[in-house]
């Protein structure tokens, strides 16, 4: 009796500090739909700076290559590997996330999260999702005015728009309310992922005297062809540019990343997701390529080259 009583004693006591268990190494999914590797690396930066080091999580990556349709049957594959939070990188990736759990905490990158239904306020965004407002759609606008600055002729733009975006409607509506206000015609063309032929086609045969790229499209390809086909175009990143595109602005990737990387750190502490504001970047980059401008026999405006932060030669 009294040694089973010992050994009962025995086993209530606290593990022996060298023989504790060490603690669970958070696992992070990211699911996208662009292929871009660099993504997943902003975001360890981002966590660096957080404090995480490497190791002390693990990152699993999930990526549609371009293709919006697999999002959800990506998504699913996160929640089934039991991942401790999911970092969605723009809205489709967003929207499938969110309807693929509602127990997962989830930090998202959206161009506009209120608009896409995806949370109910930017102070409260409810549910079990948070993250970065990229203030997307007001770069719509944004894009016409630098266009205008660059081709001050310009009566008629073209809209390269992604069919399974929920975000092209509101993209769209950004772009012709200002495009409204300088008498420029918006002509909206459905590019189609997997066969770009028709709607290069379409821009071919109408010739618009400049175009804006949905940025959740194959951005590198499109930018190049449109050089080939000499028309001026406007997208988001330097990627952009770097591929043959004559301009780009959006908000700082690197200061995206490290929000989406305080909110996620947030949430892996604890915090749900619903008490985590959505953050909003400040500071925004414009990108021009001299190579493509003299290509078409453009001269850029010195005060806009002058405003901005890289220009590539």
């Amino acid at each position: 009796m009294k040694r089973r009583l010992f050994l009962s004693a025995l086993a209530a006591l606290p593990a022996a500090p060298g023989r504790a268990q060490a603690p669970r190494r958070p696992v992070i999914g990211v699911l996208m739909a662009r292929d871009e590797h660099y993504f997943p690396d902003l975001l360890r930066i981002g966590l660096q700076e957080r404090g995480w080091t490497e190791g002390s999580y693990s990152l699993l990556t999930r990526s549609t290559g371009g293709s919006i349709d697999r999002l959800q049957l990506l998504a699913a594959e996160l929640v089934a590997a039991n991942v401790d939070a999911i970092v969605a990188l723009q809205t489709p990736a967003a929207l499938a996330a969110k309807r693929a759990t509602q127990t997962i905490p989830i930090v998202i990158s959206s161009g506009d999260p209120v608009g896409a239904g995806l949370v109910d306020s930017l102070a409260r965004p409810g549910g079990n999702l948070t993250g970065v407002d990229g203030a997307a759609a007001a770069l719509g606008a944004k894009r016409v005015e630098l266009m205008r600055e660059i081709v001050p002729s310009m009566k008629r733009i073209a809209v390269l728009l992604h069919p399974s975006d929920p975000f092209s409607k509101p993209f769209l509506a950004q772009i012709q309310a200002s495009a409204a206000t300088l008498a420029i015609e918006v002509e909206p063309i459905v590019a189609t992922i997997g066969d770009l032929e028709p709607a290069f086609a379409k821009l071919q045969a109408r010739r618009p005297d400049a175009v804006i790229v949905q940025p959740s499209l194959p951005l590198a390809a499109i930018a190049a062809r449109l050089r080939a086909m000499r028309l001026p175009s406007v997208s988001q990143g330097r990627f952009y540019v770097d591929s043959g595109g004559l301009m780009a602005i959006g908000a700082n990737t690197a200061e995206v990343y490290r929000l989406l990387a305080f909110c996620l750190t947030q949430a892996l502490k604890g915090t749900p997701p619903r008490d985590i504001p959505v953050m909003q970047p400040t500071q925004f980059d414009l990108f021009l390529n001299l190579a493509t401008a003299k290509a078409f026999g453009l001269t850029l405006p010195q005060g806009l080259v002058q405003r901005a932060d890289e220009v590539i030669e």
